[in-house]
């Protein structure tokens, strides 16, 4: 694996998320930038799965969509509903 590559890939990586705006999400712009940051990680694991030979970071990114998916459903169910008082027992 050569290391320029990997830095290189890992520069895009960042840049896109940083593009994304992940610093000092306001609370209602957060499912929005959640479905960006989906849609770069996407991308990255198409990249890997092209390249058979990054199991591991195929795992790795396969495994960060899942937490992101369990994330977005998470903030889904906690979103105030609009219309109604939700009441927390």
């Amino acid at each position: 694996m050569d290391r320029s590559n990997d830095q290189t890939r890992t520069y895009r990586v960042w840049k896109a998320l940083s593009e994304a705006g992940l610093v000092e999400i306001k609370l209602d712009e957060f499912p929005d930038k959640l479905k960006k940051v989906k849609q770069v990680a996407i991308v990255c694991l198409g990249e890997l799965l092209e390249r058979q030979t990054a199991v591991r970071e195929q795992e790795i990114v396969a495994h960060s969509l899942g937490t992101l998916k369990r994330l977005e459903a998470s903030v889904r169910t906690d979103a105030p509903q609009t219309g109604a008082k939700r009441v927390r027992s």
